[in-house]
């Protein structure tokens, strides 16, 4: 690494840092993570040249994936387990929602089917991008698209909570246990190990599903394992943000421009038609409505269980929702896209 490239890591790790006490000091929900994302963001915009670092984000994803496999209690995971209908209904409904707008933003943006296709179904950006081009689609458009769901959601979605009062009653376990670094320094070897295998083995999200599985089961055990002080799932929060963040750039957008306001507008459909689905099943099912929009809501699993962890929600029932609809749209993406739009994917 050059000096020049770790001085715009520093500024961004740095602006991340101070745009996360700022929202921290007003007492904004989630601070740490909303508010490094809006300065480095704000300051990608102004020209500023703040960067994340995405080695230093997988292994922070390994300490909220740890802090949030805390949460499977044996009764946790077993309460889980009978409600494996729910987790693929959620997920069903979720990638039908992106589904069914799909030929909505196709029409509005004047794109072609894969391009819309993979810009509205909720998954990686790296993801949906790379297949949307394997289809005879754009990938920069999808990029931007999945890149502006995440971060509005991360946005938008706490605050809504917040205006509406929206709160749980379940302690957040990982500042509760008390902090063993040696036990720490364990579940993050472990973790990251684990980490390392499902990423190469093609899973997304793997540098934060891997350390959440491994505590998980271990928790799910009936282990005590160590828990994780503030400061450090502050940082962790912060890394994250700031790398987010970084994604927004003035050469990135401006292509785009035309197709920014579509994305905007399929982002709140989306949101809106999860909310609705999710209030639909919370009231069918008798589960809590907060984990159910937090668990269907077309974000990532890492900032809306971290919402969750903070507003006091089931976070196992986030997790594992996001989890399903993870595997589903790994695996029944693809299909779907040849068998509805077969004839506008490659030959």
């Amino acid at each position: 690494m050059t000096a020049a490239k770790a001085l715009r890591i520093l500024l961004g790790i740095s602006l991340g840092g101070v745009g996360g006490a700022c929202f921290a000091a007003l007492h904004l929900p989630l601070p740490w993570l909303i508010g490094a994302l809006v300065a480095v963001a704000g300051a990608r915009l102004s020209g500023l040249p703040a960067e994340g670092h995405p080695q230093l984000r997988n292994a922070f994803l390994g300490i909220i994936g740890i802090a949030l496999g805390l949460y499977f209690t044996p009764t946790t995971a077993a309460v889980l387990a009978a409600k494996a209908g729910l987790l693929l209904l959620a997920a069903f409904v979720t990638l039908a929602m992106g589904a069914a707008l799909a030929p909505l933003l196709a029409r509005r943006a004047k794109v072609d089917m894969a391009t819309a296709w993979f810009s509205s179904i909720p998954g990686g950006v790296a993801d949906m991008a790379m297949l949307a081009e394997g289809y005879g689609g754009r990938p920069a458009p999808v990029a931007l698209a999945q890149l502006l769901r995440v971060c509005s959601v991360v946005i938008l979605v706490p605050n809504l909570f917040a205006l509406a009062g929206l709160k749980g009653d379940v302690p957040q376990v990982a500042t509760i246990l008390p902090f063993v670094p040696w036990i720490l320094l364990l579940q993050c070897a472990g973790g990251l190990a684990a980490g390392y295998l499902l990423v190469r083995v093609g899973v997304r999200a793997g540098w934060m599903l891997g350390p959440l599985a491994v505590t998980a089961a271990l928790t799910a055990y009936g282990l005590t394992l160590s828990g994780i002080p503030p400061w450090l799932s502050a940082f962790a929060q912060v890394v994250l943000g700031t790398s987010l963040g970084a994604a927004f750039g003035r050469e990135s957008i401006r292509p785009l421009r035309r197709f920014l306001p579509h994305a905007v507008m399929q982002v709140f459909l989306l949101m809106v038609g999860c909310a609705a689905a999710a209030w639909l099943m919370a009231w069918l099912f008798h589960q809590p409505l907060g984990a159910m929009i937090l668990g269907t809501a077309p974000g990532g699993v890492a900032e809306m269980s971290l919402t969750g962890k903070v507003l006091g929600m089931d976070v196992a029932l986030i997790v594992t929702l996001h989890v399903t609809r993870i595997f589903l749209v790994t695996v029944l993406t693809p299909p779907a896209f040849r068998l509805l739009h077969h004839r506008n994917s490659k030959t």
